[in-house]
């Protein structure tokens, strides 16, 4: 269960990121697949086409992500700084990956990498203003 509700949804955005770039060398069917790869391809009139490619589906999914995350994190009793420290880490993966490797140099890891960077940002201050009205409720502050 740990895997689910421990781990940030981020984590396996990024592992998928990754393993498409590196599972072309291991995984026959991965071997044509890039950022560019069409997925869908919708005729919506005669001279109008809706495209979707692996670098929005990524987009998506991260957008997704995040919505799983934030409400992860408003919602769960048992929400602490373990959750809160792991998505920190998944979000400077990213931000290092972005400078220092040559694939994940592009806007679509870029947008990820913020997302995942909202994502923590936003789980320390949800656990900020927990910690506040929990101290507020139990007493009124450290003197009360």
């Amino acid at each position: 269960m740990f895997f689910i509700t421990g781990m940030s949804t981020f984590t396996w955005v990024l592992l998928a990121y990754i393993g498409l770039h590196l599972g072309a060398d291991y995984v026959g069917a991965l071997k044509d697949l890039s950022l560019q790869s069409v997925v869908l391809i919708h005729h919506i009139g005669p001279d109008r086409d809706f495209i979707l490619r692996v670098r929005e589906v990524f987009l998506i999914v991260g957008s997704l992500a995040l919505f799983i995350e934030i409400a992860k994190a408003a919602t769960a009793s048992k929400f602490g700084a373990s959750e809160t420290l792991l998505s920190f880490i998944v979000s400077m993966v990213f931000i290092v990956m972005f400078f220092m490797v040559s694939w994940a140099q592009n806007a679509t890891f870029l947008i990820l990498g913020m997302m995942s960077l909202i994502d923590a940002t936003g789980g320390f201050i949800i656990e900020l203003n927990a910690a506040r009205r929990d101290i507020n409720v139990n007493g009124g502050g450290i003197l009360g």
